[in-house]
């Protein structure tokens, strides 16, 4: 049966796993030029080499990074509060239908999320424990801290977070913890200096021009709601009699329940939870306001074991009510995302061109408005250029630039080339090959390819 663990990889998943098909020194040399650090890429490369390259084990390398994230969403709550919040918290971060979907994405985000939860967990140790503090929580916190700061940038947003509260500490709580917890911080930042040049390369290039627009504050609240309980959109799964989309009760049932919580009890560390959820996010917002756009849901994820936590912790009895029917609303939405995959199906596609592609098809990825899928084609063993016009310019970085080779882009069909098949997932009519007649169509969900004849042949 086909899952979201055996499903086609999509672009930037087909980008990670060409990439990490590479040696390791080409990986941290590919990757420098890029927009992420090397962690996720080093595993996967791992797995390559040991497991193979089925999408079955990227996906499932994803998904062990998510239940790490699982793991210290329970242990944060168990500390703070009780095993039983924290059992909860950990059901809940698991069942989250938008952290859901990214669990078995064979990209960066959930190794970032395990490193974010696991470098709070140890931070809060650090400063809560009312033993002393011991060694493994100081070296849990400097490698699970490194560990979210290469597996992705946006971690440093996380570690913000950390400083404001340490800040507050040192000027009106536990200042002893806070001055170990500064020597700490040192040696965190001491192990993240290899990385600062490739970083400020990468900044330099993200600065020159990104694809993202200024955000809103509809863009905001959706994205907060997303966060919540809105993650799957699916209109199909509706509350019979109200006859509502089950992804908006869910998101009623998250506000009913916050405003049955208990907040004045264990407030402190309810406003250090929600210092987490919405510290990054706001920060994003705020800088893609007046600076750069960097507002992007997928990269912030880790804030959603956060936005749990305050859910499930200081419960009234009437909130068990909403808290239990909310689990079951969250597991119906991802059952029905888990056996029904919904990316487009390359690996259909590619079983198909294998088959009737001849010895004088010239394969060619149509490129449109920022869309190719070179990454895709190449894992999927039909690798085909990216044709660009003469007049079409260069690629911007974000399509993948950095990990192109030579022939990767062409300008123009070979003279000789008497039939050409195109990859697309945009529409047919903007293919334009002077010289060249549609023949066949062949779609597949969204995806096509098309295959087109000289005007030269009968």
């Amino acid at each position: 049966m086909e899952n979201v663990f055996n499903q086609s990889l999509w672009g930037d998943e087909g980008f990670s796993a060409i990439l990490s098909m590479k040696s390791l020194p080409e990986i941290i040399s590919i990757i420098s030029r890029d927009t992420s650090p090397p962690l996720w890429n080093i595993w996967e490369w791992v797995v390559f080499n040991t497991l193979g390259t089925d999408e079955i084990y990227i996906r499932g390398l994803a998904f062990t990074f998510f239940l790490g994230t699982v793991f210290f969403a329970y242990k944060i709550g168990s500390f703070l509060f009780s095993k039983k919040t924290g059992l909860f918290a950990a059901i809940f971060t698991f069942l989250n239908p938008f952290f859901f979907i990214y669990a078995f994405e064979g990209r960066m985000y959930s190794i970032m999320s395990l490193g974010v939860a696991a470098s709070m967990y140890y931070f809060l140790r650090i400063f809560y424990n009312e033993e002393i503090i011991r060694k493994r929580d100081k070296v849990g916190y400097v490698f699970f801290t490194l560990w979210a700061l290469y597996s992705h940038h946006f971690a440093f947003f996380a570690v913000a977070i950390q400083g404001l509260w340490w800040l507050y500490e040192l000027a009106f709580g536990k200042r002893v913890r806070a001055k170990k917890m500064f020597k700490l911080f040192l040696i965190t930042a001491a192990g993240y200096v290899p990385w600062l040049y490739p970083l400020y390369t990468q900044t330099k290039m993200v600065s020159g021009g990104f694809w993202l627009g200024t955000p809103t504050t509809n863009d905001l609240k959706n994205l907060i709601y997303e966060y919540l309980a809105e993650g799957v959109k699916n209109e199909n799964l509706k509350l019979p009699i109200l006859n509502m989309p089950l992804y908006h009760v869910s998101l009623y049932l998250v506000l009913i329940t916050a405003v049955l919580r208990k907040w004045w009890k264990s407030i402190k560390k309810t406003i250090l939870l929600l210092l987490w959820f919405f510290g990054p996010i706001l920060l994003t917002w705020f800088i893609s306001q007046h600076f750069q756009s960097i507002f992007f849901n997928r990269y912030l994820l880790y804030t959603i074991p956060a936005a749990m936590l305050v859910l499930v912790s200081s419960r009234s009895k009437l909130s068990i009510v909403s808290l239990t029917i909310l689990i079951i609303f969250f597991g119906i939405i991802d059952y029905q995302y888990f056996t029904h995959p919904v990316k487009l199906p390359f690996r259909e596609m590619a079983n198909y061109v294998k088959e009737v592609k001849t010895e004088e098809d010239f394969l060619i990825n149509w490129y449109s408005n920022g869309t190719h899928h070179i990454w895709e084609t190449k894992y999927y063993g039909i690798p085909a250029p990216i044709y660009v016009p003469p007049e079409g310019g260069d690629l911007p970085f974000f399509v993948g630039t950095a990990l192109m080779e030579e022939g990767d882009i062409i300008r123009e069909i070979p003279e000789t080339v008497e039939s050409v098949g195109v990859v697309t997932s945009g529409p047919i009519e903007e293919i334009n090959l002077p010289g060249y007649k549609q023949e066949t169509l062949k779609e597949f969900g969204g995806l096509k390819f098309v295959r087109y004849v000289s005007n030269l042949v009968d």
